[in-house]
């Protein structure tokens, strides 16, 4: 496998920060959202972050078992 030059890894960077520009953004209102729109306790909102953050370290290395074993690149 060919190494990628400076230029290479520098696009591939700048095309994934508007994404994560993006998704960054949505994260940062969300817990505000739960607690003064939606009307939850800042305890709540709290624990489901964190446990959905939880949920997803585990459900992350196995999706990508999953996907690494599919026919479908």
């Amino acid at each position: 496998m060919a190494k990628l030059s400076i230029t290479e890894k520098l696009g591939y960077g700048v095309g994934d920060m508007g994404f994560n520009l993006y998704w960054t953004t949505i994260a940062s209102f969300l817990a505000a959202f739960y607690t003064d729109i939606f009307g939850l306790s800042a305890a709540a909102a709290g624990t489901m972050l964190f446990v959905t953050k939880i949920i997803d370290a585990f459900t992350d290395p196995a999706m990508g078992a999953i996907a690494d074993r599919t026919q479908s690149r």
